[in-house]
């Protein structure tokens, strides 16, 4: 072997001597890696707000402290607000939305007029009306479809006020009504609830409540079945 042979041994020696062998670098990866974030830091707030996105994609081992929220308990459906009763004057027209007006009169038990516009003359009319098509403690209804609403409405008569009055269709859903009443005779008043034209062909349920919870009155209306 001559001195070059030599030489070359010796160079190659240090070269493997340079190749890593056993455990993993893990202080110079480390090192680098603050190194590298430095730099990147350094690019900009653009540049940081991309990685928090990131981060916050990038699931972590162990546990929250922020558990996130359980999700929200489904509610039945329910349209409108809570029911309101009105205590109207005899032969008053009340506006009830969509242009239709109702008045309760003291000509006979429980009798009124609905309907749209001007109506004088149909509470003259119902003057000579008896206005008793419903016994004690029953309650009736019927419904107004054109291609805006559906119009709940009717008449009840109980032993006391109802505290609200709801219409139930045989769908499920449930719309609250509200309530007119005259002063004068606090055993009966009429209710109305707008409702959903594309369910204007499903049956309903009209129940009136005390202020207790309890039912005083519920009758099922339509040519489904009663539910």
């Amino acid at each position: 072997m001559n001195e070059d042979d030599m030489r070359l041994g010796d160079t190659l020696r240090r070269e493997a001597d340079a190749v890593p062998v056993g455990p993993a670098p893990v202080d110079e990866v480390l090192r680098r890696g603050r190194a590298a974030r430095r730099r990147r830091t350094a690019a900009g707030a653009g540049a940081f707000t991309v990685l928090a996105v990131v981060l916050a994609l990038v699931p972590l081992t162990g546990r929250s402290p922020h558990p996130p929220p359980p999700p929200p308990a489904t509610a039945p459906p329910v349209t409108a607000m809570p029911s309101s009763i009105r205590t109207v004057q005899p032969y008053e027209p009340v506006a009830i939305g969509h242009g239709i007006g109702m008045a309760l009169l003291p000509d006979g038990r429980q009798n009124y007029v609905v309907g749209p516009g001007d109506l004088t003359a149909a509470i003259d009319d119902a003057r000579s009306y008896p206005g008793d098509n419903i016994r004690d403690d029953s309650i009736s209804s019927g419904k107004d479809i054109d291609t805006e609403h559906v119009l709940y409405r009717g008449a009840f008569r109980t032993d006391r006020v109802p505290s609200r009055v709801e219409v139930r269709l045989d769908s499920g859903e449930r719309i609250a009504a509200s309530v007119l009443r005259l002063h004068s005779d606090p055993g009966w008043g009429t209710y109305y609830a707008f409702g959903d034209p594309a369910r204007g062909t499903e049956g309903w349920t009209v129940t009136a409540y005390g202020a207790d919870g309890g039912v005083l009155v519920e009758q099922h209306f339509g040519n489904a079945a009663a539910p």
